[in-house]
């Protein structure tokens, strides 16, 4: 018994000391770029030896998705989570306000790493990946959210550019506050619906 607990408490231990190191890196990141960033200064933010970064991470193939796993709109989506999300919610643009509004609450809280994966993310495999990923989801997300509806795959490609990072981001760096840019991105998204699919509810 006091073998396990050791054993656990060791886990623990572990788990804390690797969260420590991605939030340093994901701090880093968005300050100065990924490739800007070495792991000598990861490990001094993040308080421990460099060799103990290298042991749990020993590359940046294995520290950006440990990075990016963190990040909500990052994460993978599959049918079923889809269809948990909109447990409840009924009409289409409900459902894809809700998206736009934990998509853009995200945007404000991990925009800095999520601007460098996009300004860095021709030159680092990794990130083109996750960068892929986080479109491939946002079209996922805006067709089951508008399930039931003649939608034809322009009009999703269309939709999830509204909804995506760089136009949040742009219109911040115009001046608006996280929560104008917000309300601005449904009302485009909005237009967008009634002028194209005509969707009223």
């Amino acid at each position: 018994m006091p073998r396990r607990y050791k054993m656990g408490t060791r886990s623990t231990a572990v788990e804390k000391t690797k969260d420590r190191i991605v939030q340093a890196a994901k701090e880093l990141h968005a300050a100065q770029g990924i490739q800007g960033t070495s792991y000598t200064e990861i490990a001094d933010e993040a308080g421990v030896s460099m060799a103990t970064v290298y042991r749990h991470f020993p590359t940046l193939a294995e520290l950006i998705p440990a990075c990016a796993s963190s990040i909500i709109v990052l994460q993978p989506l599959t049918t079923e989570s889809v269809a948990a999300l909109f447990q409840g919610k009924a009409q289409s643009w409900q459902r894809l306000a809700w998206v736009i509004q934990g998509t853009c609450e995200c945007y404000e809280r991990d925009g800095g790493w999520l601007q460098a994966a996009r300004r860095e993310g021709d030159l680092i495999p990794p990130l083109t990946e996750i960068v892929q990923e986080q479109q491939k989801g946002l079209r996922t997300l805006v067709e089951a959210a508008l399930a039931g509806l003649e939608v034809t795959p322009r009009q999703v490609q269309v939709l999830a550019a509204l909804m995506d990072f760089p136009l949040w981001k742009s219109l911040r760096e115009m001046g608006l506050t996280p929560s104008e840019a917000t309300d601005q991105v449904l009302q485009l998204t909005r237009d967008y619906l009634e002028k194209e699919i005509l969707i009223y509810q």
